[in-house]
Order: structure tokens, then sequence, then C-alpha cells
């Protein structure tokens, strides 16, 4: 049996992406892979470094994927005076599952303010839910 390691390695160089992959394994490839870009760090930058770790590891894999939308989302909404505190992209990725079935899966990137009051995006972290 391959180490996930291995598997990486395979996909990359063997350019099929998530061609022929479970569903489930396509997600557990893709937690994994992107777990450099989400876990226990908090970014601090204008040009959002976390979320393109993400996009270009989805590159990296050689996945057939799009970002669908993103927005700035306040959650404070009882301030209205209060600044955006989150950000949100979602994203599609598109391929054949191990039966063949051209298959779709959605997900959600979030940069989550951990800055300052006065500005709370100035420092934020990144979480990624695939369903």
């Amino acid at each position: 049996m391959k180490t996930f390691k291995e598997f990486l390695v395979e996909k990359s160089n063997t350019g099929l992406g998530a061609e022929g992959l479970s569903k489930a394994k396509l997600k557990n490839l893709l937690y994994k892979s992107t777990k450099k870009c989400t876990y226990n760090k908090l970014y601090k930058d204008e040009y959002w470094q976390g979320p393109k770790c993400i996009w270009n590891t989805f590159d990296s894999l050689d996945l057939n994927w799009n970002i669908t939308g993103s927005e700035y989302k306040k959650y404070h909404k009882e301030n209205k005076l209060a600044l955006n505190d989150t950000k949100e992209w979602t994203f599609d990725i598109m391929w054949d599952d191990n039966k063949g079935k051209h298959k779709k899966i959605s997900g959600l990137v979030t940069a989550a303010g951990a800055g300052s009051v006065s500005d709370p995006l100035d420092r934020y972290d990144v979480n990624m839910v695939i369903f």
C-alpha cells in the first residue's frame, strides 16, 4: 500500500489530478494537501496569501477547479458601523470519479479576521470546508 506522500508524488507526476478518485478520497487528498495553508497559521498581508496557498495547492494537484464567488461578510451585524470581519470564497472541483462518472464538489474557504477591532482583517486565519 502506498503512503499518502507517494500517492501525491504519483498524482503530481502523472498530471491526472483527481481523475479516478472517489469523493471521499478526493476530500481526504484536499484536506491533507492544504493543511500547510490552514493549520495553526495566522496571515498578515494585503494580498490574501492564505487562500492563494490553497489555490496554488489545487493547481499543483492538476485539478479542474474554479472560484465561483467571493464576498466580504460582517458577523457583528448589530453594529452597523462595524467593519467586515471575514472574506469567503466558494469553489467547485470537477472530476471523473472511480466509476467514471463526472462529478462536482464544492467548497468554502474563509479568511476570518484575527486583527484589531479597528482593522479585523489586518491578521486572519484560513479554513476550508468541502461539501
